[in-house]
């Protein structure tokens, strides 16, 4: 063969070649993208199963293969980098989960934009890994972040923006952050009334009066965050105004009422849990000529039903039991205090009288102190049973 003759048979059998190289890439190409999402049902049953060493390594070799094909800015970065957050949260690395999320939601950032809406499951994480490693301001940074980024993208009335709403007064609500998430279950209620639907809108008012319960009669744990709070995009309250729990609690389960009483559909009894909750604000505050109004109209409610008439009014039900507090001070030690009580026809308690402690400490002066701050539904007893446990 002379040489134009080889040349001519070179130049053919590297075109060969390189039509099986694209043909090889794109089979290829087809099983990474499989492997890709198989990779990813594997890595989240595995960090399901808590088998976070494993995963981790694995997201690392995944990231490293996607970087070699893709380069580091690639969009199909952002899952794998989110797993391994996720594995790194679980092996207690809070600093270095935050490193795989900072870069994930960076990679969404220049694919969906810096005010997309692909990046909020990456701030709530970040949210957790903050908190993990108890910097709150950062924590709430990233939650009150995340919702404004959803309040600018959905809207009040999307049931999206609704969710991450809620998310960010449960936020709010742990951290005793009560007048920010006062505001926001205003906003929120108001919204849900729009949509006319009577039991999103009762969970609603009942978890509000709930807020102003904690926020009046609640004890402040320690270790929640301390951090100035509140949420984008609504104005201040003005320095003037002042917010009455009482009041607040009051219409929040005023308005329950009204909605169960003309409700069709609701029966005696979904009335009558409706006015006992009404019954015991207004105990708790003092205002008894109200409260047993409202209790005997339960009562009359209940007539086809006994058994619960009898399990709300036989027996005291603690509407605020203000025990100590679970302390632990070098060597820990476990304990009971055992009182009976006598509580009169008010829900007060007037006597108190220690059935069983063990070990005798100061916790027992401790319980029967707080025992005696004790509030609960009318029901005159003597002898009503109290125990608590702790360690001290």
């Amino acid at each position: 063969m002379n040489r134009l003759g080889l040349a001519h048979l070179l130049v053919a059998s590297g075109a060969i070649l390189v039509l099986g190289s694209h043909a090889v890439d794109a089979d290829v190409e087809q099983a990474e993208a499989v492997t890709a999402t198989e990779l990813e049902s594997s890595l989240r049953e595995q960090l399901e199963s808590r088998e976070f060493l494993d995963a981790a390594s694995r997201a690392e070799n995944w990231i490293a293969r996607t970087e070699a094909v893709a380069g580091r800015y690639d969009i199909a970065l952002a899952q794998p980098l989110v797993l391994l957050g996720d594995a790194r949260m679980g092996l207690d690395d809070p600093v270095g989960a935050l490193e795989a999320y900072d870069r994930a939601k960076h990679i969404v950032r220049l694919a969906d934009g810096i005010q997309g809406t692909a990046q909020l499951d990456i701030l709530y994480r970040e949210v957790a890994a903050f908190s993990a490693l108890g910097e709150w301001p950062e924590a709430n940074g990233r939650q009150e972040q995340a919702y404004n980024i959803s309040r600018r993208a959905y809207g009040a009335d999307d049931r999206r923006h609704q969710d991450n709403t809620y998310r960010l007064i449960e936020w709010y609500r742990h951290h005793y952050k009560n007048i920010p998430a006062h505001v926001l279950f205003e906003q929120l209620i108001e919204t849900v009334r729009k949509q006319d639907e009577t039991e999103p809108l009762v969970r609603l008012l009942r978890e509000h009066a709930g807020l102003w319960r904690q926020s009046a009669f609640g004890r402040r744990k320690a270790g929640r965050g301390q951090f100035a709070a509140w949420p984008p995009g609504i104005r201040r309250l003005p320095p003037w105004q002042r917010l009455d729990p009482f009041r607040e609690g009051r219409d929040a389960l005023g308005e329950v009422v009204t909605l169960r009483e003309e409700s069709s559909l609701d029966s005696n009894e979904d009335l009558a849990t409706a006015l006992l909750d009404y019954a015991d604000w207004h105990i708790l505050y003092g205002d008894y000529p109200t409260a047993v109004r409202h209790y005997r109209r339960v009562w009359r409610l209940l007539d086809e039903n006994p058994g619960r008439r009898a399990s709300i009014f036989e027996e005291p039900t603690p509407l605020f039991l203000p025990l100590p507090r679970r302390t632990r001070r070098g060597a820990s030690q476990d304990g009971v205090v055992e009182l009976a009580l006598t509580v009169t026809h008010r829900g007060r308690v007037i006597g108190r009288k220690t059935l069983h402690v063990e070990p005798r400490t100061i916790m027992e002066h401790r319980v029967r102190i707080a025992a005696r701050n004790r509030d609960g539904n009318p029901v005159k007893i003597k002898g009503h049973p109290l125990e608590f446990t702790y360690t001290y």
